[in-house]
């Protein structure tokens, strides 16, 4: 009789304990914070643009895949070497710059993935005229840096302006995505 006496309290204290461990994501003061008050206020600040964004990147995954664009890790490798060349030139490491963000290398990895399917997807047949350069140039005169050739100048600007082109592209190609895709949110 003892011995299920001290089975029944060792499995109230185990059920309590696991009550207490996955119900609250955090006690204070003897005082649970439940799992559900916190998603429900996760919900409240800041769930709509993370639900926003992991809509964009099922969309972007989907369509990704239904056209039939694969991104190998040797490219995505590669872009991470880069990212670390970047940071170690700042003196940062790569652990550093992800856990300041609150990042995981998969996270990285993700995100170099979904960028690569949406440059694949949405590239635009960007040709830079010399007049939007000069234009370019010309309005963008006081923030140019100083020292460089005419044509580093020229190069920058075009970069930039081919770099906009791009964003615009990619933004709208996205906008069309989501437009014409059938999401359901509750």
């Amino acid at each position: 009789m003892a011995g299920h006496l001290i089975g029944l309290a060792v499995l109230v204290v185990a059920a309590v304990w696991a009550h207490s461990r996955f119900w609250n994501v955090a006690v204070v003061n003897g005082k649970g914070i439940s799992r559900l008050a916190y998603i429900q206020n996760m919900e409240r600040h800041g769930g709509k643009e993370t639900l926003e964004m992991m809509i964009a990147q099922a969309l972007v995954l989907g369509e990704g895949e239904a056209k039939g664009v694969k991104v190998e890790q040797k490219v995505i490798d590669e872009e991470v070497a880069k990212i670390e060349q970047r940071l170690a030139a700042q003196g940062q490491t790569l652990e550093g710059a992800l856990a300041a963000a609150g990042m995981s290398r998969s996270d990285l990895e993700l995100q170099i993935r979904l960028k690569k399917i949406e440059e694949t997807l949405s590239a635009p047949k960007i040709e830079i005229s010399q007049a939007e350069i000069d234009d370019f140039l010309k309005v963008n005169k006081e923030q140019l840096p100083t020292g460089k050739t005419k044509e580093e100048l020229q190069t920058l600007a075009k970069d930039e302006l081919t770099a906009r082109a791009a964003q615009a592209s990619a933004s709208a190609w996205m906008e069309n995505l989501r437009n014409s895709a059938k999401v359901v949110t509750y």
